[in-house]
């Protein structure tokens, strides 16, 4: 998961307010697969069972080639992309959606996905935040959303960095869980909630990524800027030039070819008694997300 360098979504940003939720959510994640096809003629017992054997590889192989052409899709996990690291470009990432401001006419996309995928983006790499549902947890909890951002054509040529699950941890965040009384205690609790995540899948038009928990990123402490309205900063108004680290786990997209695409995502948080103090630990968190985009030509 984590290399000698710490070259190692969304993100559960639970402050005290919502920790006193006690919304329960349920949400079943199917993933389709190839099965093998049978046969109405009659047949020896042998012949039949070479049959069902015969029917079976083939399936094993076809199921095997699809996951393998996701797979392909995808940026190994420890190598260097266009000069940089995982890890860096996880910490380019969190810097650059933290310095969106959060105006009322596109919300930060921590926020919900009515903002552009365009918009704020340059470069051969552009990000994929998750929209948190516990922002809104008390109008949408833990249901699963649909980005359709399909109308905002990604350049030919442009790779994605996924966020999928993941967590962030500041000095600079209000007072809260996820708040450490040090900058040195920024790893140690983003460790602690990557921790938590279960059941991750990624499909790509609907092809699994096989290994997907092989692509886990813990970055080292970094430096970033925020705006007024940043998406963390209420209460108490909190911006300005902090610290912080994440972890998660973060997929790098190489350029998908010309056209439609469908990626769909999820997984869940499971907190154990303690994460949060005293008492019970809240429910799950879940993140079930499909992502529709275009790319041009």
């Amino acid at each position: 998961m984590r290399d000698a360098d710490q070259d190692s979504v969304l993100i559960p940003r639970v402050t005290r307010t919502l920790r006193s939720s006690t919304i329960v959510a349920t949400i079943a994640v199917v993933l389709t697969g190839c099965g093998g096809a049978g046969s109405d003629g009659a047949a020896s017992p042998a012949v039949a069972n070479n049959a069902v054997i015969s029917s079976a590889d083939a399936a094993v192989k076809h199921s095997t080639a699809q996951a393998g052409a996701a797979n392909r899709e995808v940026v190994p996990r420890h190598i260097r992309f266009d000069g940089k690291t995982y890890s860096q470009w996880v910490v380019s990432f969190w810097q650059w959606v933290n310095s969106i401001d959060n105006g009322p006419f596109f919300p930060n996309p921590l926020i919900n996905c009515t903002r552009p995928i365009s918009s704020g983006q340059s470069g051969k790499v552009w990000y994929w935040a998750t929209p948190s549902s516990y922002f809104h947890a008390l109008s949408v909890p833990n249901t699963p959303q649909t980005c359709d951002q399909s109308a905002n054509v990604i350049p030919a040529g442009t790779s994605l960095l996924l966020a999928t699950l993941d967590t962030f941890s500041s000095t600079l965040l209000p007072p809260g869980t996820y708040t450490p009384t040090t900058a040195a205690g920024e790893r140690v609790i983003a460790n602690r909630f990557a921790d938590r995540i279960q059941d991750l899948f990624v499909t790509i038009d609907n092809v699994p990524v096989t290994d997907v928990t092989a692509y886990r990123v813990a970055t080292d402490q970094f430096t970033f800027s925020t705006p007024l309205r940043w998406v963390f900063g209420s209460p108490g108004h909190i911006y300005g030039t902090g610290t912080a680290a994440a972890d998660g786990y973060y997929l790098l997209l190489k350029p998908l070819p010309t056209g439609s695409h469908t990626i769909h995502y999820g997984g869940r948080f499971h907190y154990l008694t303690g994460d949060f103090g005293p008492g019970e630990p809240p429910p799950d968190y879940v993140v079930d997300m499909t992502l529709l985009i275009t790319v041009g030509p």
